[in-house]
């Protein structure tokens, strides 16, 4: 008999459905259900529990009908390569969720890139497909966007978000994800200074950009030692964050277009 199969009979001897015995455990039913199957195994911690619940021992529970770990040191044994294996499998998901959340991004940058290019590329009917993609013509392109390409900090920004990403940290890649599409949407027509000024040849986009992606990297990195005690918008810290998000992007364009030069001090 399995430990499965055990924990099965156990469990039916002392008439408990997997719901109460989750309970009891603290854990969900889809485990209890994934142990009786022999998906998975419980923890030492939670063996200990079980036995516990269901009036029996360890050493009961882990003794099978046929070949199987019996002796003390079998018995441990088992649980240690049964942990070892919980703990690879885990190993393996949480690298796959991250490799997925690492192409989410990017691929996040890439909708954005093409969407900068089709909103903001200026060139004639004889550019080919080649230029409209990557060239960064300054007559082809508007000045704001064609100026993150040129500089590199459109792929500076999409490097910020995405390696973070493939360890894990989702909450503040997709915080400088964001930020990026938000500061690229309202740089552009918020930017425009037809005074013209000393820096950004009469467009502050730039700065708009720049200013909300580096406040979202501290934004970011707050949400993400907030993460690892579980999200929730009905948690009030994560109202505050919001909060203050929002407000932030605001003044910093208030703040900015404050600051472009008028027609009467040039």
């Amino acid at each position: 008999m399995t430990l499965g199969e055990r924990i099965k009979e156990c469990r039916q001897n002392v008439d408990l459905s997997q719901e109460k015995v989750a309970e009891l455990v603290g854990v969900s039913r889809q485990a209890v259900t994934k142990w009786e199957a022999n998906q998975t195994a419980p923890s030492t911690e939670n063996l200990f529990k079980l036995a516990e619940i269901f009036g029996t021992t360890v050493d009961f529970m882990l003794t099978s009908d046929g070949p199987g770990p019996n002796s003390p040191a079998e018995q441990i044994y088992y649980l240690q390569k049964m942990e070892q294996e919980k703990a690879a499998a885990a190993r393996r998901d949480k690298w796959k969720r991250n490799v997925l959340m690492t192409g989410i991004v990017a691929g996040g940058y890439l909708l954005l890139y093409l969407l900068g290019r089709i909103l903001y590329t200026e060139g004639d009917s004889s550019m080919t497909v080649m230029g409209w993609l990557f060239g960064t013509d300054p007559q082809q392109l508007a000045y704001f966007f064609g100026w993150l390409l040129d500089k590199g900090f459109f792929l500076y920004a999409s490097l910020i978000s995405i390696i973070p990403a493939l360890f894990g940290k989702y909450h503040f890649s997709l915080t400088t994800f964001t930020a990026c599409t938000i500061g690229l949407l309202l740089g552009e027509p918020l930017g425009n200074n037809p005074a013209g000024a000393a820096y950004g040849h009469g467009h502050y986009g730039w700065a708009i950009w720049l200013m909300v992606f580096l406040f979202s990297m501290v934004m970011g990195i707050l949400l993400e030692r907030h993460a690892k005690k579980g999200l929730s918008l009905k948690d009030r810290k994560i109202q505050v964050w919001c909060g203050v998000a929002v407000l932030g992007i605001i003044a910093i364009i208030i703040f900015i277009r404050l600051s472009m030069p008028s027609f009467g001090s040039v």
